[in-house]
């Protein structure tokens, strides 16, 4: 998010907001509590996922490169449309987009549960790629509506920690249900959740825009999305294909030219046309901010290669149940924890910015203490 819109979260003086002071009601913490859990269950679909991944590739037929676009298709739209969805918020109302993601969420968790093909799992979980995006920034840019001094880094802790948490909950919630139900249930346990999401922000959320109504950058929205997609096909084929492919050389090719050289070149003519562009791609002249998202990528290829591989490993290979699987991942989620909090004291907090900061390869949200810092900045 640019500053302004960011100084326009941290002061409620400078947003549009309904009537009605909520700030020191106790209701606010029931609406913290629901919304936290939302985003509780946005970050378990990017991890209880993959131990599924066995018994989805017998019920379903699916085949690696069918597994990879089941999981990414999700954390693809995510990363895609997680700045736009924040906008929307801010445009047209934090707690209506809020309502509307929460639906869409909701109904594709359900998709999602009973899909009886590939391709209709990979459409369902774009769609739930779609409120997630929603879910995630408004969860934080309303917050300012809610609380006030104390209470609200409280609140912003309590976010943040939701998220967290899903990383070690999520092997361990999956593993269970996968022993004693089929691999649906990993998407149904979203449904109980947001439809406490929906009744508490319905009834104890007030709704709030900024003060400035932003334009949406639906050209660079367009150029981030066609390179981050062609970026995905072309590396799942040439896992597929080898990386002798034409086709998959020629993908990679053109996602790394629609980030690198056509994204510049449209943001800068939104820009001199006195528009907002969707990344602030300035950031890139610093050195330690170039090496950071270089370094993120890096990391970020190798966990959630681990993650993907690793449940099919365990389960098909060393012959263990899923919760068995789940429980052999916690190391590797412990060690991940631990450096998100070295990070977070060693480093300084950035505020993050779409296509690089916010978003690991292939257009995986980052979730690491840097992103998650820059995140919470925003809604302070």
């Amino acid at each position: 998010m640019n500053a302004k819109l960011s100084r326009n979260r941290a002061n409620p003086a400078r947003m549009q907001s309904a009537p009605g002071d909520v700030t020191h009601s106790a209701r606010r913490w029931w609406a913290l509590l629901a919304i936290a859990a939302s985003v509780l269950v946005v970050g378990l679909d990017l991890t209880v996922l993959n131990l599924a991944l066995p018994s989805m590739a017998v019920s379903l037929h699916a085949s690696t490169g069918d597994l990879q676009w089941i999981v990414d298709s999700y954390s693809l739209v995510l990363a895609a449309l997680i700045l736009p969805a924040g906008l929307l918020g801010d445009r047209y109302g934090r707690k209506r987009i809020l309502v509307i993601a929460l639906v869409l969420f909701g109904a594709a968790s359900l998709a999602c549960a009973y899909a009886t093909s590939t391709g209709a799992l990979i459409a369902a979980r774009a769609v739930l790629g779609i409120g997630a995006a929603a879910i995630f920034p408004l969860a934080l840019s309303v917050l300012p509506v809610l609380f006030e001094g104390a209470d609200r880094q409280r609140a912003v802790a309590a976010i943040g920690g939701a998220s967290m948490l899903s990383f070690p909950i999520g092997p361990i919630v999956g593993g269970y249900l996968l022993d004693h139900f089929w691999w649906g249930s990993v998407f149904l346990i979203n449904v109980p959740v947001v439809v406490l999401a929906l009744i508490a922000v319905v009834t104890l959320l007030p709704e709030s825009r900024s003060a400035v109504r932003p334009r949406i950058d639906l050209a660079g929205l367009a150029v981030s999305s066609a390179g981050l997609v062609a970026l995905t096909y072309g590396f799942i084929k040439a896992g597929q294909d080898g990386w002798s492919d034409g086709l998959a050389v020629g993908l990679i090719a053109a996602g790394v030219l629609a980030l690198a050289v056509a994204l510049p070149l449209v943001e800068g003519l939104v820009t001199r046309r006195g528009g907002q562009p969707l990344a602030d791609l300035r950031l890139f002249k610093s050195a330690s901010f170039r090496s950071g998202t270089i370094l993120a990528t890096l990391i970020s290829f190798a966990m959630f290669g681990l993650f993907f591989a690793l449940p099919q490993y365990f389960q098909d290979v060393r012959g263990a149940n899923a919760l068995g699987s789940g429980l052999r991942l916690l190391p590797l989620v412990g060690g991940m924890l631990i450096g998100m909090v070295g990070g977070t004291r060693l480093g300084t907090p950035r505020r993050s910015t779409a296509g690089g900061p916010a978003t690991g390869p292939t257009g995986r949200p980052r979730r690491d203490g840097s992103t998650l810092q820059g995140m919470l900045a925003s809604a302070r």
